[in-house]
């Protein structure tokens, strides 16, 4: 694989000068099927990457830190503006916190004084040590000259995995904790369109930015996932139920697949007696409940 920079000029002897660039890994994007509509997430700094629970397949991020620069950002991406219409954001997430603020996940400019001066469309989820709501949520969202919030009414355990699901349907927004509702408004009707993008305007998870410095330390976040739909009560419900066995001790979620390309299942089988389902491929077998 290689990389080509390239100029194509109106005229003889257009030139174009290029500095600063530099190569980053990313994490594979697995949420759609067709190759050219991916988009990897950059991954600064070294961020951990363990089992959300011993002998699990299924991992989860943590040691987001300012002092190091360490977070996941996406360069901007049109499929996020969302404009007045519906949107979700759902993730899984563990705290040790006590005090102090956290930001979760955010979409723009933060501005050069703080999201205070950021672009109209801009919004972030963040934690909050607000007394009584100590590991609740607030939505900030830009609009005009204003900084508009909405707040979840109940707060997260300490140190146990938990489904966050953020909703928006219309001008009704919802929170839920494992399913169950946590928070709702009806009046978050402002663009969550982006005005004037440009290469600031990023998707940050786990931190911010130098600019709003609150870091995701004594968090860790697994599953996210931000969509342009609205799941019902019941949808919500169903994912939190068929999720929530994936955090348990030897849980598999993955296809065996030692040489990372092939996964075709070519044969499956249900064993009425165990309640297991058989998933074969070119490279061996996976066994689910």
């Amino acid at each position: 694989a290689y990389i080509s920079l390239q100029v194509h000029g109106g005229s003889d002897g257009d030139n174009v000068v290029y500095d600063n660039v530099s190569l980053r890994l990313c994490e594979e994007d697995r949420t759609r099927y067709e190759p050219s509509s991916r988009k990897g997430i950059a991954v600064l700094g070294t961020l951990k990457k363990e089992e959300v629970a011993p002998g699990a397949d299924l991992v989860a991020y943590s040691g987001f830190s300012s002092s190091s620069a360490t977070a996941l950002h996406q360069p901007y991406n049109s499929e996020l503006d969302f404009g007045t219409g519906d949107m979700c954001i759902m993730f899984w997430i563990k705290t040790s916190r006590t005090s102090g603020y956290a930001d979760i996940v955010g979409r723009g400019s933060q501005g050069d004084t703080g999201w205070q001066g950021s672009k109209v469309g801009s919004w972030f989820l963040q934690m909050v040590p607000t007394s009584g709501r100590l590991r609740s949520f607030d939505f900030y969202y830009r609009y005009g000259s204003t900084l508009g919030s909405f707040s979840s009414t109940k707060c997260l355990p300490i140190d146990a995995w938990t489904q966050v699901v953020l909703r928006k349907n219309g001008s009704n927004a919802d929170y839920f904790f494992d399913g169950i509702p946590a928070g709702s408004t009806t009046s978050l009707t402002h663009t969550l369109t982006i005005s004037r993008p440009d290469h600031t305007d990023k998707l940050r998870i786990g931190w911010q930015g130098a600019s709003y410095n609150f870091p995701s330390e004594l968090e860790s976040i697994a599953l996210m996932r931000i969509s342009s739909t609205a799941p019902t009560d019941e949808q919500i419900k169903k994912m939190y139920n068929d999720e929530k066995h994936l955090f348990k001790e030897n849980a598999m979620c993955t296809m065996y697949s030692p040489n990372n390309n092939n996964y075709g299942i070519n044969g499956l089988d249900y064993d009425d007696d165990t309640g297991l389902i058989h998933a074969g491929t070119t490279e061996g077998r996976s066994i689910f409940r």
